[in-house]
């Protein structure tokens, strides 16, 4: 029975040992089935080790594996000890301690004002929490805000007290009874006294000022300080929470040892316990755990294969950094000694002095020697030295299996020097123009990293068929921000399913070409991204999580149709994509804005605020009585909705049974604040029940969702290790479901530690999948600031504040010491990508200080070709080293740039890109019109509508886009998500217009779904009747009544019929009531719809007229004969069809602009009609626009405008329609414009 370390810098080597300690010779038969126990640091080494173990001996079977040496430890207790239900208790899981902390300190956050004492422990860490409310004023808000506040501080001491019982809670000298170690803070503080803080933080010895010394003394006072106020309260949490339980752990600890017996005579229950154990490769090493492995190797034999860089013993060797600040200190020193004995000092004086120094003070001991090994390799050394306290033979064998090859490469040289411990020569390496072992590529953007990286990694692929997808590890420190652009860039090509639809109306040799150019287009490379939760059951989640959190919000209508639009929701609810879609055009026409219903809207109104309209509820009744009743009427105080078909019935009851979902769970969020706490334990079961619930509709997906929420129950179940003779039991912990949720939802969003090698190209988090060997490495996102990740340094940790102990972890350093493996472990070559420009401004940037001393290290060592070590290179404003120019490829910010394709170095495939910057290499020529003649239909007979034809003309933007069949979408969300409280122009519009055509009787009820919520209600809807009133009395100056019309069809000529709106009955007068303002495009609207009606009745006579009567204005034509009308139609439909081809820039809002509402502002020269006297006003309007802020059709920043010119120059097309049309199409409508005085001062006054 001993502990064998078994170390090489080669995993394979360490593969091979592992098989022949598995595969020892046994006398007995039933040994093959016994099961063999394996540790490893993660899930990723045991899926690795799994493969290779299947590999070598066919299969792997009968194997099992526990994720570092903690969880063995347990599984071992869990073995020998006969109480297995006292040893689950025992092992307290995070979130747990998580929950126990909250429990434990919610009663100090329920009143208004902290109400413990100043002199208490808590005090200090309970008025943080108060203070973070401070600014609140609401009860439930204030009372939220504090129990969210305190959830995170329960979180935080969760994960501090869980690294201090691994590192700080374990007695280091071996104390007889009691510990006396200061290290093992958890036994002090269990003993209630304080730990010696001033003796746990570093001071420096030598100082080279006296000013130095106070700086450094006071920051020395400062740290100390905070140490114990941060011990203050840890001390107390730890003693009245979990000091009872440690202690538990710790007797488990006893009980197993005394159980296992002596070594040299053990007990029968040593047989619970495998022969031997495998513990392959080290990320961390607790000397906690050691000592457990080491006291264990008593009984079995156990095999440590570890991964070491260097076969040299570089336990005390030193950050080189750290070296020279200490030979600096050295020589200023001795230099100030001899100022102060007034001698001169040379630099053989200087050196004298060192030498005597370092053997005086066996310094040699703590050179640097590799200084990529030792800057970056912190941790690998801490665990190299505690493990060479086995290398003496004492407790088992030591061997050093170091296989050294020659390098072949700039990549073999570093590797070789790491592992010789060869101290670095300058200018030493040649380094070969065609090696591309190292590469350092230099981007704009994680986008562009990503095309340059999928380019790359196709041309490597194509070099070497014995190369696989697998054979590729990509790795970046912001995966999960990443994730949608790897998605996108690697999306798999369109499937020939999919090509096929898309060529259904296509000619067999088109869909052929289509597919042909697709594959050119679209080489597939399989990937997986590692440790990240996929995309469906994210989304997945976010459908069950929107039934309960939803309504804790506005509840608005974009929420709510994002939600429906949800693929897992649509299984729930057996929905399809058109479904969805009606149901939210039903809703939206129902009036839904947002609220569930008048419940939900009682949060957020004051309680004089009763006007409960435009909630979800408001739309389904309306929808449901529309079922009934389909027409718009009021039935029982409710507006029944008139557009309801037989097809939407079934719609409309899964938009009743989705309401009451949300209605069930409206309160679950806040019960714990509205007095009605449930236990985790009832929340559990209810997202169980859910997640059933949508599992069962065949959302298979969430299976790992339900898993994990499973696994919290089953931690509530066996942790029962509250003291029930003292009240209180974890099935009666109460908490916020809200809580919950967000541990679920933080277990999916990063599950790191899951990730694994795959069979394609993996993506992984950096420092995810360590130490494995690949073919190629290649490393994202090597930016200043974004590596090392500083994110996830720990609040309130003592460990940073003090000194730190040998084995201690540091986030920064595992990004280090993951670069270095990366860099050790790749067995051809190595990409590292960075930003070296700015986005947006292109300003250089720097990369990770990680590359930095890197390529320092590179610039070293490498020999520049010229012998000129200090040269460098300004490569588009980055500065290389001349001699590393080979390994730098700087990368265009655009994958089109013409000089990519032009540079040799650059991998390029003839892809869409490629045939883009191809485009944009020929000579320059006045650009082609992006659309083909305006086609006609291929009918002989063209109808128009004549209401559409004159918004066209009226507006050329739109007849162009429509020509071109482009619909220029433009997206009106807050109209969705807000109720009104104020009309705007066109709802106002709306309103009058109601009250015209169907009087008021009822037509407040009638308009519910109209009319603002709140205290305006009652303003606008007699504003609305005030001008109703007005327009019918100017109306009756004309006429008793507005004109009824009906639809004709109008043959204007044997190829073109119009619909025309004209007079129902044979009259000369055509009135009409209009609820608007008499806007300038009104006025030609108005005009075409009278020379339609002149033109349909065909009079040489001049008697018939056109009145409209808007709102400021009474708008009047007369005079016209048929002939004329004809005239002028076809100067109009001149006008259309070139507009349909060409954007012509000549809105009817312009041309007819108008001055203070008297006078149209346009002057046309009597000798040139063509030439308009005033064009600067109208230029000026088109680029400024009308006072007030609101764009309309006259103004270039019009989104249709905007959209058809983009950034191109409009003045001179603008200039050249007026020219070319303005007086031919509009001088006619000025000229007959008659409106008497009288007439347009009652529109004035009005």
């Amino acid at each position: 029975m001993a502990i064998h370390v078994i170390q090489s810098q080669r995993i394979e080597v360490l593969v091979n040992e592992m098989l022949k300690t598995i595969r020892q010779p046994t006398s007995n038969p039933l040994q093959v089935l016994q099961t063999q126990h394996f540790i490893v640091p993660s899930v990723a080494v045991e899926k690795w080790l799994t493969e290779k173990i299947a590999e070598q001996k066919g299969i792997s079977a009968n194997t099992e594996f526990h994720h570092r040496i903690r969880a063995f430890q347990w599984a071992a207790y869990q073995a020998v000890l006969d109480d297995k239900d006292r040893v689950r208790q025992a092992n307290i899981p995070r979130i747990v301690m998580q929950w126990r902390v909250f429990y434990d300190l919610q009663p100090w956050i329920q009143h208004e004002q902290n109400p413990l004492p100043a002199e208490h422990a808590l005090h200090r860490l309970i008025q943080r929490i108060y203070d973070s409310a401070e600014q609140l004023s609401q009860g439930l808000e204030k009372q939220l805000k504090k129990q969210n506040m305190l959830y995170w501080v329960a979180d935080k001491v969760s994960r501090l007290f869980s690294n201090y019982m691994v590192y700080r809670g374990f007695c280091q000298k071996g104390c007889e009874g009691v510990c006396q170690c200061q290290s093992n803070w958890l036994a002090v503080w269990g003993q209630q006294k304080r730990l010696n803080l001033k003796q746990q933080i570093y001071i420096p010895k030598n100082f080279e000022s006296e000013e130095e010394k106070q700086a450094a003394l006071e920051i020395a006072a400062f740290t100390q300080e905070q140490a114990e106020e941060l011990e203050q309260w840890q001390s107390w949490l730890w003693l009245h929470i979990f000091h009872a339980d440690f202690e538990k752990m710790q007797e488990i600890d006893l009980q197993f040892w005394q159980a296992l017996g002596e070594p040299e005579n053990p007990n029968s229950c040593i047989n619970k316990l495998p022969k031997q154990l495998v513990i392959f490769t080290l990320l961390d090493l607790p000397p906690s755990q050691l000592l457990f492995i080491r006291r264990l190797a008593q009984y079995m034999d156990i095999f440590i294969l570890h991964y070491n860089p260097s076969q040299e013993y570089w336990a005390d060797m030193v950050d080189p950094k750290w070296k020279l600040n200490m030979d600096a200190r050295i020589k200023s020193r001795f230099i100030r000694e001899m100022e102060s004995q007034n001698k001169t000092v040379s630099d053989d004086d200087i050196a004298a002095y060192i030498k005597k120094y370092n053997g005086e003070f066996n310094a040699d001991m703590r050179e640097s020697h590799h200084p990529l090994l030792t800057r970056f390799g912190k941790q690998a050394r801490d665990h190299f030295s505690l493990l060479a306290a086995l290398s003496s033979g004492d407790e088992g064998e030591w061997y050093d299996l170091f296989p050294e090859e020659e390098p072949q490469h700039l990549l073999g040289k570093i590797q070789s020097d790491v592992l010789n411990l060869v101290e670095p020569v300058a200018q030493a390496y040649d380094l070969d123009p065609a090696d591309e072992s190292l590469q350092i590529h230099v981007c704009h953007s994680s986008l562009r990293q990503l095309e340059v990286l999928k380019d790359r990694l196709i041309a490597w692929l194509g070099q070497d068929d014995s190369r696989q997808a697998s054979d590729i590890l990509v790795l970046s420190p912001k995966l999960k921000e990443q994730e949608s652009l790897i998605r996108s860039v690697f999306a798999a090509p369109p499937s020939e399913r999919d090509l096929y639809q898309k060529g259904q109306q296509k000619s067999q040799q088109n869909q052929a070409a289509l597919g042909h150019q697709l594959s050119q287009d679209s080489v597939y490379l399989p990937i997986q991204i590692a440790g990240i939760s996929s995309l469906d059951i994210h989304n997945a989640w976010r459908a069950v999580v929107g039934r309960i959190a939803l309504v804790q919000g506005r509840f608005s209508f974009e929420e709510f149709g994002d939600w429906l639009s949800l693929a897992a929701t649509q299984q729930r609810y057996a929905l399809n994509l058109n479904n969805i879609e009606r149901m939210n055009e039903l809703l939206a026409n129902a009036g839904f804005k947002r609220g569930l219903d008048a419940e939900h809207l009682k949060r957020s109104l004051s309680a004089d605020d009763q006007d409960y309209r435009f909630s979800l509820k408001f739309a389904l009744d309306r929808l449901a009585l529309g079922v009934a009743v389909p027409e718009h009427c009021v039935v029982q105080h409710t507006l029944s909705y008139a557009d309801v078909q037989s097809s939407d019935f079934e719609l409309i009851f899964k938009l009743v049974q989705i309401y009451q979902d949300f209605a069930q769970r409206r309160d679950w969020l806040i019960q714990h604040e509205l007095g009605q706490a449930k236990t985790v334990e009832y929340w559990l079961k209810q997202l169980m029940q859910d997640l059933s619930e949508f599992q069962d509709a065949g959302v298979d997906v969430l299976a790992s969702v339900f898993s994990l929420v499973q696994k919290h129950d089953r931690m509530l179940t066996l942790a029962s290790y509250f003291d029930v003779q003292s009240g209180q039991d974890l099935r009666h912990l109460s908490l916020p479901l809200d809580y919950i949720l967000q541990e679920i939802s933080a277990q999916l969003e990063t599950q790191l530690e899951q990730a694994s090698p795959s069979g394609a190209i993996t993506f992984s988090q950096i420092g995810a999948i360590r130490p494995l060997p690949y073919k190629l490495i290649v490393m994202l996102n090597l930016d200043n600031g974004v590596f090392p990740s500083r994110d996830q340094q720990l609040a309130f940790d003592l460990m940073q504040l003090l000194k730190p102990q040998l084995g201690d972890r540091s986030r920064i350093e595992d990004d280090q010491g993951a670069f270095l493996d990366s860099l050790l472990l790749a067995q051809d070559s190595v990409w590292l990508f960075y930003n070296g420009f700015d986005v947006s401004d292109g300003e250089v940037r720097d990369p990770s200080v990680v590359v930095q001393e890197f390529v320092q290290h590179l610039e070293l060592i490498v020999k520049h070709p010229d012998r000129a070590s200090d040269s460098r290179l300004n490569l588009n404003g980055v500065e290389i080293p001349a001699q590393l120019k080979s390994l730098y490829h700087l990368h265009s910010l655009q994958p089109f740039d013409q000089l990519r394709f032009a540079e040799s170095r650059e991998v390029r495939f003839k892809d869409q890109w490629y045939r883009v910057a191809k485009q944009m290499q020929q000579e320059t020529t006045p650009r082609e019109a992006w659309f083909g003649e305006y086609p006609l239909l291929p009918q002989d007979v063209v109808v128009l509508d004549s209401m559409q034809w004159i918004r066209d003309v009226c507006f050329p933007a739109r007849a162009y886009l429509k020509a071109i069949g482009v619909e220029n979408l433009q997206s009106d969300t807050a109209a969705m998500n807000h109720e009104p409280l104020i009309l705007n122009g066109l709802e106002k519009y709306s309103v009058r217009d109601f009250l015209l055509q169907h009087g008021t009787q009822d037509a407040e009820s009638l308009l519910q779904d109209t009319l603002p919520v709140g205290k305006t209600l009652n303003a606008t809807f007699k504003t609305g009747l005030q001008e109703q009133q007005y327009l019918r009395d100017i109306l009756q100056q004309f006429a008793d009544e507005a004109t009824a019309t009906t639809q004709q069809l109008w043959k204007m000529n044997p190829h073109l019929h119009i619909r025309i709106q004209v007079p129902e009955q044979p009259t000369k007068l055509w009135c009409s009531v209009v609820a608007a303002s008499a806007r300038p495009k009104k006025y030609a609207e108005v005009w075409l719809e009278y020379l339609f009606w002149v033109a349909y009745q065909n009079t040489e006579q001049q008697d018939l007229e056109r009145i409209v009567v808007c709102k400021d204005a009474v708008i009047h034509f007369a005079n016209i004969h048929a002939q004329q009308a004809h005239e002028y139609l076809a100067q109009w439909f001149e006008f259309w069809k070139h507009a349909q081809q060409y954007p012509v820039l000549l809105p009817a809002a312009l041309v007819l602009k108008m001055k203070d509402k008297k006078e149209f502002e346009i002057q046309w020269d009597e000798a040139q009609s063509d030439q308009v006297l005033n064009m600067e006003s109208f230029v000026k309007h088109w680029h400024d626009g009308a006072w007030g802020g609101f764009i309309d059709e006259s103004e270039k920043n019009h989104p249709d405008w905007a959209f058809i010119f983009q950034d191109s120059e409009t003045e001179p097309l603008l200039i050249e329609a007026f020219q070319q049309y303005s007086h031919r199409l509009y001088q006619p409508i000025i000229e007959n414009y008659e409106s008497t005085k009288n007439l347009q001062k009652q529109g004035e006054s009005a």
